[in-house]
């Protein structure tokens, strides 16, 4: 179950034990320094793209002043030679205005790749912070420790006592028999195996024979006050565990999710990058795998140029279909954010439901002070969440990716 709870949160490579997952830490200062520069670069291309475009919009105006007037002085003239002239200047000028058109269409293209694949790009970082630093290793550890009965008091000394009791009574009682079966088919409760399900009913039964065998004798009296209290502490903890599970079973959906994302990370991130004619092993060389966040902004400034070229020269040599290459890709990259932005919401709405079980359980007779320090522990894996990443944000921002022509 441990590795079922934590496996959500790993989405770069090869999946690794647990452990060793959480001991890849992600500082947040170094995150906070690479979403900045991010969208420091994201600004620039959005400023760069604006004013070019303020330009041509300026042009476009004044063209069509000009053509507005330029008609109503042919509608005055009535010389052919001066209306011929300003028939030629109109044509002219037509043109003037059409190229204006084109380039300004042009420039809101390369601005739209550019933020589409700067994007893309960065993405690859931003799912690999899905490790939720040390805080996220804590709170699970807890978690199931919470659950499992061996870390409390007074509970081993007794179940060994119960383990004889059950082996040395196994083939005089059938219900003993199936509590021994299970036991061995399950493993031992000290190696975390969950308490839920047949195994508890069956445990529980096995549990009450133990209790009424030892009678009520002044002899047996404190072994039976002390099976009674594991006996509710068992129950207890039975119910929290399914209550638990309930709350986990969110987290396959997520990773089935996670894992769609990634596959369609890397194909969008391979074709983008055949598009633009860049070597994957350069890429990853000069990008992916480099740790210096300024030679990374510096790549990333490149390819910035790298776009603006290829559009221009795919507008030359395909004039008729050159939008199709760029539209597309930006329409897949734009839903991939919007779905990346869905399953951070979704993580962190399944984070919160863990309160829920937390004020259920918190004044329990047994876990109350173990609930306490879990809540504690889930407010640190919340707020390390919530810093890294803000849902909403993402799908507000990808809904805005573009500049509409």
């Amino acid at each position: 179950m441990y590795r079922k709870i934590i496996i959500f949160l790993v989405m770069a490579g090869v999946f690794m034990s647990p452990y060793h997952i959480f001991g890849q830490q992600q500082d947040s200062l170094a995150i906070s320094i690479e979403n900045s520069l991010k969208q420091s670069l994201l600004k620039s291309i959005e400023l760069k793209t604006d004013s070019l475009n303020n330009n041509l919009g300026t042009k476009l105006s004044d063209l069509d002043m000009r053509i507005q007037m330029l008609d109503q002085s042919m509608e005055a003239t009535t010389n052919e030679r001066q209306l011929v002239d300003k028939l030629v200047e109109r044509v002219k000028l037509i043109e003037d205005f059409q190229q204006a058109e084109k380039e300004s269409e042009l420039n809101i293209y390369k601005g739209n790749y550019q933020s589409a694949i700067i994007n893309l790009v960065s993405m690859e970082r931003e799912l690999k912070p899905l490790i939720l630093f040390n805080t996220a290793r804590e709170f699970f550890t807890t978690l199931n420790n919470i659950g499992n009965p061996t870390q409390y008091p007074g509970f081993n000394d007794w179940y060994k006592g119960f383990q004889s009791y059950v082996k040395e009574n196994e083939k005089s009682n059938a219900t003993l028999g199936v509590v021994s079966n299970l036991m061995n088919l399950t493993g031992s409760l000290s190696a975390g195996t969950p308490i839920f399900g047949t195994f508890s009913q069956t445990l529980f039964m096995g549990m009450s024979t133990y209790v009424d065998n030892l009678g009520s004798n002044k002899k047996t009296q404190d072994l039976r006050d002390r099976s009674q209290k594991m006996f509710e502490l068992v129950t207890e903890i039975g119910q929290f565990t399914n209550d638990k599970d309930l709350v986990e079973t969110e987290w396959e959906a997520i990773n089935v999710e996670l894992e769609e994302l990634k596959s369609l990370y890397e194909s969008n991130l391979e074709k983008n990058l055949g598009i633009l004619g860049i070597n994957r092993a350069e890429f990853d060389r000069r990008f992916t795998l480099e740790n210096d966040a300024n030679r990374r902004y510096q790549y990333l400034n490149e390819l910035t140029e790298t776009i603006s070229r290829k559009v221009t020269e795919e507008k030359n040599q395909n004039p008729k279909n050159w939008k199709n290459t760029f539209y597309y890709e930006m329409s897949e990259i734009q839903s991939l954010k919007i779905r990346f932005g869905t399953i951070t919401f979704r993580i962190s709405e399944n984070i919160g439901k863990y309160n829920d079980l937390i004020v259920k359980y918190k004044n329990s007779q047994y876990m109350g002070n173990r609930i306490v320090e879990l809540e504690t522990k889930l407010l640190s894996l919340q707020n390390s969440f919530d810093k890294t990443f803000s849902p909403l944000d993402y799908i507000n921002s990808a809904t805005k990716m573009y500049k509409v022509y």
